[in-house]
């Protein structure tokens, strides 16, 4: 009886010095944030508010420059300058914009405006040839040619289009296709010729056997 009655006191003594441990772990890991902090709404600990910065334990207030907002991270400066407007060091600094350019939506570059083209930080005017008209693309030379001819150089050269041809809508290659029936031969649109028990494939520049007949050669041959 002696002997149970001492285990059962040493037992009851470890379940409450592990009881202490606890609640004092408990306590510490509830103490309260410091100034300008805030709990985390889940887990553990603290964060510190917008506008200031954990500097070893406490939150620290962020310097501010002139047009810009506190911007709410953990890492990072703390804050972001206003449209218009980028960091330079610990500053924002106004976006210089040229003439005939504006902001676009990100806030923090220019674009020139349509008829003007980038070139050495300045928007200049594009030049378009003879038969060639402008477009809404902010790269390249700002320019293309009409239907009917192809930039060649700073000009539009005419598209030459042989006998059974015609033009496509395309601005690169040879800007025409040969008519069905007819296929490209250099600057030429040769006729394809259909040997017996054949009809003209699919895009109309080749032949096919017709069934069952099968293809030997330039001949469709009986199975």
């Amino acid at each position: 009886m002696t002997h149970s009655i001492v285990a059962l006191r040493k037992w009851l003594g470890g379940l409450i010095c592990a009881g202490s441990i606890l609640l004092a772990g408990a306590a510490a890991a509830q103490s309260p944030p410091p100034e300008n902090a805030s709990a985390r709404v889940y887990g553990d600990g603290w964060t510190c508010d917008a506008g200031f910065r954990d500097t070893g334990g406490k939150c620290e207030a962020i310097i501010l420059p002139d047009n810009a907002y506190f911007y709410g991270s953990a890492y990072g400066r703390g804050w972001e300058c206003h449209y218009g407007y980028r960091a330079q060091g610990n500053a924002c600094e106004p976006i210089p914009v040229p003439e005939n350019a504006y902001l676009d939506s990100s806030g923090s570059r220019w674009q020139c405006v349509r008829g003007y083209i980038a070139a050495n930080n300045q928007c200049a005017p594009i030049q378009v040839p003879k038969n060639g008209y402008l477009t809404s693309s902010g790269y390249g030379t700002g320019w293309t040619c009409e239907r009917g001819y192809r930039a060649s150089g700073n000009t539009c050269a005419p598209i030459h289009v042989p006998a059974n041809a015609n033009l496509t809508n395309s601005g690169s290659g040879t800007g025409w296709a040969c008519d069905r029936g007819y296929r490209a031969r250099g600057e030429t649109c040769e006729k394809v010729e259909l040997p017996e028990f054949s009809h003209l494939n699919s895009s109309g520049d080749g032949w096919q056997c017709n069934r069952p007949y099968r293809q030997v050669d330039s001949s469709c041959v009986a199975p």
